[in-house]
């Protein structure tokens, strides 16, 4: 990966829509391919789950806190938040780290 996160920013790779939609797992699961409609790419846009990748250094230093995120966590952010940028075909969003909301616990 070739991203640096700077400053306050948060690197997130999003959940694959495919992989989030119940219905497209179970056609999937059947053995049915569903050809990638516009209607899913803006769904891909609204996805607001991803896997943290990166974290800048200063990230939560301005709410005096220990940084309550770490690589590889599961995190739900603001919606229609960041912006998105490809790196060798693999999407990811760029949050601001107040956009993080909530990590996901197994």
């Amino acid at each position: 990966m070739n991203i640096v996160p700077l400053l306050h920013r948060v690197l997130v790779k999003p959940v694959d829509y495919k992989e989030f939609n119940k219905d497209l797992q179970r056609a999937r699961n059947l053995g049915l391919e569903i050809p990638e409609l516009e209607e899913m790419k803006r769904a891909q846009a609204s996805v607001d789950q991803g896997e943290v990748v990166a974290i800048g250094e200063t990230a939560y230093r301005d709410y005096n806190v220990p940084c309550p995120i770490k690589v590889g966590d599961i995190v739900n952010y603001a919606r229609f938040s960041g912006k998105l940028i490809e790196d060798n075909g693999i999407k990811y969003v760029v949050l601001n780290d107040e956009d993080c909301l909530v990590v996901v616990k197994e």
